[in-house]
């Protein structure tokens, strides 16, 4: 395999990470336009909050709007605690 080859094998694997992570951030967007979560600064970061409160309700935290996305589908994926 020579130089070219290389770089053209690692070129279209960094784009089909780039699809992955497209697709996965699509899905996660998805999640939060499915459930219309609230969506609102509490002190100094943002909070997306899934149900009446934080005590009952799933929520995530960022210094960002997307970030605080970010945290509530991985607060999702962890689910309710009994």
């Amino acid at each position: 395999m020579n130089e070219a080859e290389s770089v053209e094998i690692m070129w279209a694997g960094q784009v089909g990470q780039s699809r992955l992570n497209a697709a996965i951030e699509a899905e996660e967007m998805n999640l939060f336009a499915m459930l219309k979560p609230k969506i609102f600064m509490d002190g100094n970061q943002w909070c997306v909050l899934y149900g009446e409160d934080l005590q009952s309700g799933i929520a995530g935290f960022g210094n960002t709007p997307r970030l605080a996305i970010y945290d509530f589908n991985k607060q999702w994926d962890k689910g309710v605690k009994p």
